[in-house]
């Protein structure tokens, strides 16, 4: 489901400022109006990978197949990271709105509200793809598919380096250099094999913007559109879903024996849930004055509580080493 439909499900924004709140920040965002991978899961969560794997075997006609045993994956334990924020004003402008003196506090709130939302699409975007994983924080999908740790329970990385198979030499897959446009579109067929219905590439906005333009110089280019209908640039028949260049930096290292921070990643998906699901119980989770507990009633509050979860073999790829 997109996030829309779960933030309905789990905690639904009541007042016109909680809606106003979450139509902007999902406004700011492409990646959290694209995703259909949202999934209701409890905060303390388990899950079983399918890791397996399947040759056919003969058999002479008149005899049985061996049969081969199936034991079910370990189960796995997901526990959802909880980020947010909860604001409150002193008392005493509290006694001035109530008094009808001083400044417009609710109309402050308002307009501070306005700015918070694009920091907290922000903040969102770089949680679900590069979230640390340390401490209290969630891990995004480039600290799970750091390239050296197999994903729990399914024994790869999922991880490629663009160079590989694609015939060019040296240190990067330079797209600066448009004489690699056609290998790259050979070798993103490539990559979109290796995951089950491949249908998306989530990148930064400087790569999503190479992307566009080699669509549209190689005859590659078209246009679907997010769950909110919004336009969204394809490339090959996928979707382009952009993320900060802060998020999906441009300062990885290449593949020099000292190696060079010029390079980036790419994230290839399907879009939709089963295969890498965000697990979530509160979606866009925002309260209004009243709505919180006990002293809190008094302010307003913001909470986005999510764990990534890749089920299978064919979820992802990270693809890393292109330089833009």
């Amino acid at each position: 489901m997109n996030i829309t439909q779960l933030t309905a499900q789990a905690r639904p924004a009541m007042t016109e400022r909680g809606q106003r709140f979450i139509t902007l920040v999902l406004g700011y965002s492409v990646l959290l109006r694209t995703l259909l991978n949202f999934k209701l899961k409890a905060t303390e969560h388990q899950y079983r990978p399918a890791a397996g794997s399947q040759s056919l075997a003969a058999r002479a006609l008149n005899a049985n197949y061996t049969p081969a045993s199936m034991t079910p994956a370990a189960v796995l334990a997901g526990t959802l990271a909880a980020h947010g924020f909860f604001l409150k004003y002193d008392q005493s402008y509290k006694a001035d709105h109530d008094l009808g003196i001083g400044i417009e506090m609710d109309q402050w709130y308002d307009d501070n509200l306005d700015d918070k939302a694009y920091d907290t699409a922000m903040a969102i975007e770089a949680l679900i793809i590069a979230g640390s994983g340390s401490g209290n924080n969630m891990a995004g999908l480039t600290t799970i598919l750091d390239g050296s740790t197999n994903v729990p329970g399914l024994g790869i990385t999922m991880v490629i380096d663009a160079l590989t198979g694609s015939g060019l030499s040296g240190d990067s897959f330079d797209l600066t250099a448009s004489a690699n446009f056609d290998t790259f579109l050979e070798q993103l067929d490539k990559w979109k094999a290796e995951v089950a219905g491949a249908d998306a590439i989530i990148c930064n906005h400087s790569t999503a913007a190479r992307l566009a333009t080699i669509a549209r110089i190689k005859n590659s280019w078209g246009q679907g559109v997010d769950s909110l209908g919004n336009p969204v640039d394809t490339i090959n028949r996928m979707s382009i879903i952009p993320v900060d260049d802060t998020v999906l930096t441009k300062t990885e290292d290449d593949n020099n024996a000292t190696p060079v921070a010029n390079t980036s990643s790419i994230l290839v998906i399907k879009n939709a849930e089963g295969l890498w699901n965000i697990n979530s119980n509160s979606g866009l989770g925002f309260y209004d004055h009243g709505e919180l507990d006990g002293e809190q009633q008094e302010g307003i509050g913001f909470e986005f509580r999510a764990k990534n979860e890749i089920k299978r073999k064919r979820a992802i790829r990270r693809v890393r080493n292109i330089k833009v």
